[in-house]
């Protein structure tokens, strides 16, 4: 437990759970290092013939092992570093992984330190949403991302199903990002226009890509081009309403607020 936690949220409930995003990024980038340590050692050092393997399986091991790891800890410092503790001060910006998923070394000319993170809940425990780890989210983002592809260009519904898992996923990090990822602006104003008239769907959407901001590039051109785009479906109206409501990474608030489009927050208006 990293000393910011002993003194601050675990000092006031013993039974308090919660990650130290900077620390647990630490750890990460130390094990990304010793795996591709491993995995390049392995590489490079073949047994010879006749000679026992049974250290390259043990080194193998590890880096599985390790490689599984990773795809669990990731999971939880993008939970951390998407949802701070509310009692933690202001939201600061994340740093801009070098990788989906990953935190990237610090350092550069001039730039400023980032802001140190408050110890958080978020991502802690059992409390990683609806998958286990990365990969099993990014692969159902796929496939509901495919689905909702395939409903667009037939002109039929998005299976229920996949609104469902939209609404239930709404906060988690590593759906949301791949899922816009493979939408893109146009597939989002589509996901718009399907929506419309469905406050609670309107609403999943605002909380999935306020979240999906703080690991996608949702900068003015990404945000004018699903506006463009929702102008010629018919529902820009609409579209404004669900970026409004959207509680968005310090980056894109700054993309919107360049846009200047958004006035006093308004009832949803209704599709024609």
């Amino acid at each position: 437990m990293s000393a910011s936690m002993r003194g601050g949220p675990a000092a006031r409930d013993p039974q308090f759970r919660g990650i130290d995003p900077d620390a647990l990024g630490h750890l990460l980038k130390q094990m990304t290092a010793a795996n591709r340590a491993i995995i390049g050692w392995l590489e490079a050092h073949p047994p010879p013939p006749g000679v026992p393997v049974s250290g390259h399986l043990r080194a193998q091991e590890v880096s599985v092992w390790v490689g599984e790891q990773l795809g669990m800890l990731h999971r939880r410092y993008n939970y951390a570093i998407t949802h701070p503790d509310p009692a933690g001060g202001p939201r600061p910006v994340p740093a801009a992984p070098f990788a989906p998923g990953v935190p990237r070394a610090g350092g550069g000319g001039g730039t400023a330190e980032p802001p140190r993170r408050s110890p958080t809940p978020r991502g802690a425990g059992d409390d990683i949403g609806l998958f286990p780890d990365r990969p099993s989210a990014q692969k159902a983002a796929r496939a509901d991302a495919l689905a909702i592809e395939r409903a667009i260009k037939g002109g039929g519904p998005i299976p229920q199903e996949v609104w469902r898992r939209l609404e239930q996923a709404a906060d988690d990090p590593d759906y949301t990002e791949e899922l816009y990822d493979r939408l893109g602006p146009a597939g989002v104003a589509e996901l718009i226009k399907r929506a419309a008239g469905d406050e609670e769907r309107l609403q999943a959407l605002s909380r999935s890509l306020g979240t999906a901001s703080f690991h996608l590039p949702m900068n003015t051109a990404w945000l004018k081009a699903l506006l463009a785009e929702a102008d010629r479906l018919g529902v820009r109206d609409i579209a404004v309403h669900v970026l409004s409501q959207a509680h968005f990474s310090p980056r894109t608030d700054a993309a919107l607020d360049r846009l200047d489009l958004l006035g006093p927050l308004a009832p949803v208006p209704q599709q024609r």
